[in-house]
């Protein structure tokens, strides 16, 4: 049976996968690839437990603890190892491979060498049935990249089989493990995949067939989004126009909408401000017929054309007329309601105001976005803009003063990089000793220091608002009473006095 793209391209990456084990001297492969494509590389570690063209024999164990400092992973990194080997023992007991393997995590250190000494362990029991043994690193978080890269460093130095490797995905637009590849360890291998994402779907569409005006304008459609990476705007422009006739004739408002947002996107990669303005207020006119057709999108439609346009009058220098959409989105995200997209629209409308040097019209949207985040649940305004919105209100009230307050956030947070550092360096001289008791004393005094440096950075924080107006003290209150103690430093233990 023919393969479809994405198996032709698991296939590839099993071709860069055998480079890799194939050749005796590596021991971790650095796989560097775009945001997009990152999903795929680890689709092709989850394919390993399947019978495919593009499986190996190879066993590859995808792992995504977050990464907050080297004990903690450590440590988080066997459990996860652990777990996955006891939801694995009915598997094995079908395959007729006896689940006998005696692991216990607290028995090896929370260090990269106890980590892989567990590896190493399994790896023995199971050698048998498979082939290179991969522990794949995705963690979800890394809260520092050179400790996260020193970590890696300290696991090579473990003494690794040929049949044990590490493996570690990096995405290229914010690469965080280059230092690496500075080192020259010929155990580091660096690879990058050419996926092409946008190539992919394009194929994927392609083989399937085309059933009537949907899937006609479908294939307009990625033939278009293919342009807007490469072409300049007029082209995209001229191939939009049989893609927007199209979706026209069919009644498609919200289709209309997509393309002119698409080529508004390419006219403002060039600097094209009052043609991208244009081209944002079709989409509008579309997104206003969707809505009166009652299409369940359309109002946040409207939003999109008008966040657009808010965008193209930013860029052009014309916060005035981008403030005007700003508003005018807000309101309609609180019609809808949209409270994450009202409060994003009132902060950019704050941040207008204050670029034309509006004081009072930028408190006024800061505190209807305050107002508005309110609604939401205290959980998830952390996640939203708000601590930006609020933080701006301090800066409009107070420029010197706010500017004193990020100072000492700033040194908070190089306090705390540095009693990180040295926990970093105590894990190092700590990687093979046996005992659970000694990595916990030095998380123990990681979070007493950093308790201490919070204590300290908050008296300090506390000092500074306490001299401030009675608006720039309310303003505070308020930021504080919406998104909790830890705002507006954001340093770990900062408010855990």
């Amino acid at each position: 049976m023919a393969l479809n793209p994405v198996e032709r391209r698991l296939l590839d990456l099993r071709a860069l996968w055998e480079e890799f084990t194939g050749d005796p001297a590596r021991r971790l492969l650095v796989w560097e690839a775009p945001g997009a494509a990152i999903r795929l590389v680890e689709c092709f570690f989850e394919a390993q437990k399947h019978e495919a063209e593009y499986t190996t024999r190879d066993l590859c164990i995808v792992l995504k603890a977050p990464f907050e400092h080297s004990i903690q992973y450590s440590r988080a990194l066997k459990a996860a190892l652990a777990g996955i080997y006891a939801a694995s023992e009915d598997d094995l007991a079908r395959e007729g491979i006896a689940a006998d393997w005696d692991f216990d995590p607290d028995g090896l250190p929370d260090s990269a060498w106890g980590f892989v000494q567990a590896l190493r362990s399994f790896g023995a029991r199971y050698h048998r049935h498979i082939g290179h043994l991969a522990a794949v690193l995705m963690p979800t978080e890394v809260s520092d990249d050179a400790a996260f890269g020193g970590w890696l460093r300290r696991a090579l130095a473990s003494e690794m089989p040929e049949r044990l490797r590490l493996v570690v995905t990096d995405p290229l637009e914010q690469p965080r493990l280059r230092a690496l590849a500075g080192a020259g360890d010929p155990r580091i291998q660096f690879l990058s995949p050419a996926v092409d994402m946008l190539a992919l779907a394009q194929e994927t569409f392609a083989q399937e067939v085309t059933v009537g005006p949907a899937g006609v304008f479908r294939n307009l459609l990625m033939a278009l989004v293919a342009l807007v990476e490469k072409a300049p705007a007029a082209v995209v422009r001229a191939k939009a126009a049989d893609a927007f006739d199209f979706a026209k004739r069919q009644g498609w408002d919200d289709q209309q909408v997509a393309i002119a947002v698409l080529v508004a996107g390419a006219q403002l990669k060039e600097g094209r401000f009052d043609e991208a303005v244009r081209t944002y207020r079709v989409a509008d006119e579309a997104a206003g017929r969707a809505v009166q057709a009652g299409h369940p999108a359309g109002q946040k439609l409207l939003i999109q054309a008008r966040f657009g346009e808010a965008g193209a009058h930013l860029a052009a220098g014309r916060p005035a007329e981008a403030a005007r959409c700003y508003d005018e989105a807000a309101e309609i995200a609180l019609r809808i309601p949209d409270l994450l997209l009202a409060v994003e629209a009132m902060r950019m409308g704050a941040f207008c105001h204050a670029r034309q040097e509006d004081a009072a019209g930028a408190l006024e949207r800061g505190r209807r976005a305050l107002d508005t985040g309110a609604r939401l649940r205290p959980e998830v305004r952390g996640m939203t803009t708000l601590p930006v919105a609020a933080s701006a209100m301090l800066r409009v009230l107070d420029p010197s003063r706010m500017a004193a307050l990020e100072a000492v956030g700033a040194e908070a947070a190089a306090r705390s990089d540095a009693v990180l550092e040295a926990a970093e360096a105590r894990a190092t001289q700590l990687e093979r000793t046996t005992g659970p008791e000694v990595f916990a004393a030095v998380e123990k005094e990681l979070a007493l220091r950093r308790a201490a440096d919070g204590t300290e950075a908050e008296a300090r924080l506390q000092a500074l608002v306490a001299g401030g107006t009675e608006a720039f003290r309310q303003a505070f209150a308020a930021g504080r009473a919406l998104l909790g103690p830890a705002w507006p430093l954001g340093v770990e233990g900062a408010a855990g006095s």
